[in-house]
């Protein structure tokens, strides 16, 4: 859907800064504007963004921040990404730039989007030795940091970006004014910076285009340095305001009659025209109403007092009488009417002496104007010289404070760096000489401790890597080696009593036979001595068929052998484990299984047990794959090393 032309035929200069000016171009673009983009300024963060950055941090605890910008938002988000406390923006973008930062609590005054309107906010009527921190650009205004501080608040001022002049030329500026009905400004410093770098002959058409800019207070610096027209002012700030406030200029603006384009000449013939129709307009009226009826009436008179032949040299006679009559009326009333216009045409030949006079007197008092003008212009770019000077000693001297204080404190955040290293290279070697996962994640933590201490933005990438490594080694599958080394201490305290299937008994232990307990008592003496007999013969001689070959039967060197190899091969297992060398602790527990299976009764429950505790010891999983955290150690180093000079 195509957007109403109604800016058709503007020409449009905007003077924002590239990154923000393009949504507002396209947005005049497509209502029909022919746009001239002509950026005056770049943005860029402040060069002690460290300092900024802790004093944020140290007021997350204040009444209010206050953001006089969008970018001060951006740039107050990339220097602190903690939890903020209420904030109030001056305007709705800077509000939708806020919750777009994550912040929900945001304040925004309802009518008057300036310094102002933020004053009259409820939250700030009573900030009585309250915090208040004002997040703002280099070289704002104190409009809202004065009122705050007459209400006896604790005013910080935190600027966190600042706005650079681009290079242009004198004559690239006057090139960029010569072909534009208006002009958008969003901050005095541009405005200014235009007027005292154009082109001596360009300002003057500078100083006609009319003048769109952010707040009253602009509008005043235009009226100092003398533009002609009011500039515009929008009712609320951002792209749509600036829209509407062109389209209602653009489409009430008044236009030139054409009158005006007339010269001078043709202004004053057109009075004898006028004069020359109106006398034509009286020619034939004249003689017609009173011609007519002094005709009319004279007739009837000759007509009834002479005969008809005399009555027709009469009427003849009296008809010439009224023709000289209507010419000498004629005559008057044109005599009358050339008096007039020479009247008219001697008045407008005297206004036009006045206006010629007036004409004059002003271009003389343009031209003092101008001479004024040109030497405030030769001042004004004077000052600006001896400022940028002034700036660049003021930088000379930041640096060499920086410097300084770099000499000064820099030491003792050497060493806390030097610590945090040794942490981080302490954590790499527990992760990969050791395996030490647990260890590598409480040294990646002393680490982090250390550098949140510091509280240096330089070291937020450093404090991400940290991060990201301590989360990977959070999902490294730990296996409980502590639990199976238990597990194989158990095994081999028991191996000395399991039953081998060929172990000769201790005690011999008769089995009664089933006939004996099925004889029946003798009742007589001698069938009672033959009974005791058989049963002392039974009793020593027990004689029993079992199917498949007799056991082999093992000697006590054997029996002693035989468990002190499983013994040893439970001993490597655990040894292997603790060594996390998962091949041999595997390998390990498959053959003291099968060592069990071979040589241990089947059907003992204890030895089956142990078997199966020695299938489940084999699935550990003794060597899972590792992160690489060595990240943050090389961001650490390179912050380390010095900087190249």
């Amino acid at each position: 859907m195509t957007e109403p032309a109604t800016l058709d035929g503007l020409r449009v200069l905007v003077t924002r800064p590239a990154e923000q000016a393009e949504p507002l171009c396209r947005l005049l673009e497509r209502h029909g504007a022919r746009v001239t983009r002509l950026p005056l300024q770049v943005i860029e963060p402040v060069r002690q963004g460290a300092s900024a950055a802790a004093r944020l941090q140290r007021q997350r605890q204040a009444r209010a921040w206050i953001f006089t910008s969008v970018n001060a938002v951006r740039y107050a988000r990339a220097l602190d990404a903690g939890v903020w406390p209420t904030c109030i923006a001056v305007g709705p973008a800077t509000a939708a730039a806020l919750r777009q930062a994550g912040i929900e609590e945001v304040i925004t005054p309802a009518q008057r989007h300036d310094s102002d309107g933020v004053l009259a906010l409820d939250l700030l009527h009573d900030v009585r030795d309250q915090d208040v921190v004002l997040v703002t650009g280099e070289g704002g205004r104190d409009a809202i940091e004065t009122g705050l501080a007459a209400r006896a608040a604790r005013v910080t001022r935190v600027e966190v970006y600042r706005r650079v002049a681009l290079p242009h030329t004198p004559e690239a500026l006057a090139r960029a004014c010569a072909d534009v009905d208006a002009a958008v400004f969003t901050n005095g410093e541009s405005l200014r910076l235009m007027f005292t770098r154009i082109a001596d002959d360009a300002r003057l058409r500078l100083l006609d285009l009319q003048l769109v800019v952010p707040s009253r207070r602009v509008v005043e610096q235009a009226l100092e340095l003398g533009f002609r027209t009011a500039p515009l002012v929008p009712e609320q700030t951002g792209d749509a305001g600036y829209l509407r406030v062109l389209e209602h200029w653009w489409q009430t603006r008044d236009r030139p009659s054409r009158m005006t384009d007339q010269n001078p000449k043709q202004d004053s013939e057109s009075p004898p025209t006028d004069a020359a129709a109106t006398m034509a307009a009286a020619v034939p009226e004249a003689p017609t109403e009173s011609g007519s009826e002094t005709g009319a009436a004279a007739g009837a008179e000759v007509a009834a007092a002479v005969p008809t032949a005399a009555g027709r040299g009469r009427a003849a006679l009296w008809g010439l009488l009224v023709l000289l009559v209507g010419l000498a009326l004629v005559a008057a009333v044109g005599w009358e009417g050339w008096r007039r216009i020479e009247a008219m045409m001697a008045e407008r030949d005297a206004r036009i002496d006045r206006l010629q006079a007036s004409v004059d007197a002003g271009g003389a008092q343009v031209e003092r104007l101008q001479t004024r003008v040109a030497d405030q212009a030769v001042a004004v770019q004077r000052n600006a010289t001896q400022i940028a000077r002034f700036g660049e000693r003021l930088d000379a001297q930041d640096q060499a404070i920086g410097l300084l204080r770099e000499e000064l404190g820099g030491g003792r955040i050497r060493v806390q760096l030097a610590v945090v290293e040794q942490l981080l290279l302490l954590a790499n070697d527990r992760l990969q000489v050791g395996r030490e996962v647990d260890a590598a994640i409480t040294a990646l933590e002393a680490a982090d401790t250390r550098l949140a201490a510091l509280a240096d933005p330089r070291l937020f990438a450093v404090r991400e890597a940290i991060a990201r490594e301590r989360t990977a080694l959070q999902a490294v599958p730990r296996a409980d080696i502590p639990g199976a080394a238990l597990v194989l201490a158990s095994l081999i305290e028991r191996a000395m009593r399991f039953a081998l299937k060929a172990q000769v008994p201790e005690r011999f232990t008769p089995v009664p036979r089933a006939a004996d307990t099925d004889e029946v008592e003798p009742t007589s003496r001698g069938q009672r001595a033959w009974l005791a007999l058989r049963r002392a013969v039974s009793s020593a001689f027990t004689i029993r068929r079992e199917a498949g070959p007799p056991p082999q039967m093992l000697s006590d060197e054997q029996d002693a052998l035989i468990r002190q190899v499983l013994a040893l091969k439970l001993e490597g297992a655990r040894a292997a484990l603790l060594r996390r060398d998962a091949a041999t602790f595997r390998e390990l527990c498959r053959s003291a299984s099968a060592w069990l299976g071979e040589y241990f009764s089947d059907g003992d429950p204890a030895i089956e047990a142990a078997r199966a505790e020695l299938t489940r010891l084999q699935d550990l999983q003794l060597d899972p794959p590792l992160p690489d955290i060595s990240a943050s150690l090389v961001l650490l180093r390179a912050q380390l090393e010095p900087a190249p000079q």
